[in-house]
Parts: structure tokens; sequence; C-alpha cells
């Protein structure tokens, strides 16, 4: 069989179109995790999320977040501990949110949160606190490295 121009764009067309076929097939495959299932509601209410973070801002102490082998501790900022803070502390790992972890806040006398590092993965990931203190919202992100 004597190969020509028209055998050769064949052959380019197929393999590419064999190609373009594995791909769709290899992607479509591949799990999708959105950052948060109602994603698209949260969205349109961002407005009081911009809020609550210009609000964690504006404290004149900010959190201070230490981590030795078993927990990472997480300091609130100087506040009467007659009233302590209320929220959840979601350890939000991008990779895969199976990993994900969400602890209720309870601070002790010092104002730290003891977060066990039991069951979390090794790498990177964000710590989102969301916190009401005086009938006041804040919300704070750190990323940190979970060693």
């Amino acid at each position: 069989m004597k190969m020509n121009w028209g055998t050769g764009i064949f052959i380019t067309i197929v393999i590419f179109l064999i190609g373009m076929i594995t791909l769709v097939i290899i992607s479509s495959m591949q799990p999708l995790n959105l950052v948060t299932p109602d994603y698209y509601p949260k969205g349109i209410d961002y407005q009081q999320q911009i809020d609550k973070i210009a609000r964690a801002n504006a404290l004149d102490d900010k959190m201070k977040f230490v981590q030795d082998d078993k927990y990472i501790y997480i300091g609130f900022p100087a506040i009467d501990t007659l009233n302590s803070p209320k929220g959840e502390i979601l350890v939000f790992f991008p990779r895969d949110n199976n990993l994900d972890r969400v602890f209720s806040i309870n601070v002790n006398d010092s104002l730290y949160q003891l977060v066990p590092k039991e069951g979390l993965v090794k790498g990177w990931c964000i710590i989102k606190i969301n916190w009401e203190h005086d009938s006041l919202d804040y919300y704070m992100e750190k990323d940190i490295m979970i060693n």
C-alpha cells in the first residue's frame, strides 16, 4: 500500500479523534468537588460574608495559630470570658471535600480552641472560622500546613 497525502490526513484525523474521545472519557470519570454543595446560593449572600471579614480584620487583637504534634491551637482575640464566642471551625481541604472536618467553638480560659490533629490529613488546608460574639458575626480564614 502506498502512502499519500489523503491517507496521512485521514490517519492524523483518526488519531486526533481517538485522543479527544479518550480525554473526554478520562475527564468525565474524575470526581467533581465543589467548595460547598450550596455554592450558588451562598454566593448571592456574599455581602454579609464581606461584612464579617471586615469586622474580624478591624479587631485590635488578631487570631493566633500555633500547632504541635497533637493539636492546632487557635487563639481568639481578647474578649470577656463570661460571654465566650460561639460558632464553628471548618478545616477545609481544597483537594477533597471528604477530608473536611467541622468543630464547634469551645474556648478554654486562655481563649484558645484546641483542634485535634487526629483524623486530619497532613498537608495544606484552610481553617475557616465563623463565630459570633456580643451579637456580632465574624469570619476569618487562615492557610496552614498540617505536619
